[in-house]
């Protein structure tokens, strides 16, 4: 057999994890759009509402210094899938 066909639990679990995140942030974004059409708002300006309520909850919860970091790595993550 050249393929391994055994997957450690650790790299289950993450994978698993991984869907249920991806599947719950589809429903959330999904829920912001559905509301932004009933409500005639611009989805740009919810989002940006939504994104900077986020960092603010980590900023008080966290601290300035989480938060940043937070949105340092979101700014990463942009800039690295504009390369692709």
């Amino acid at each position: 057999m050249t393929a391994q066909k055994v997957v450690s639990l650790s790299e289950y679990r993450q994978d698993t994890q991984q869907m249920h995140i991806d599947d719950v942030s589809a429903q959330a974004f999904l829920f912001l759009q559905e509301q932004a059409q009933e409500l005639d708002l611009p989805m740009r300006k919810l989002l940006k509402e939504h994104l900077l309520g986020i960092a603010c909850v980590v900023k008080a919860v966290e601290g300035l210094d989480e938060a940043q970091n937070w949105l340092a790595i979101i700014s990463d993550e942009i800039s690295a899938t504009g390369h692709h």
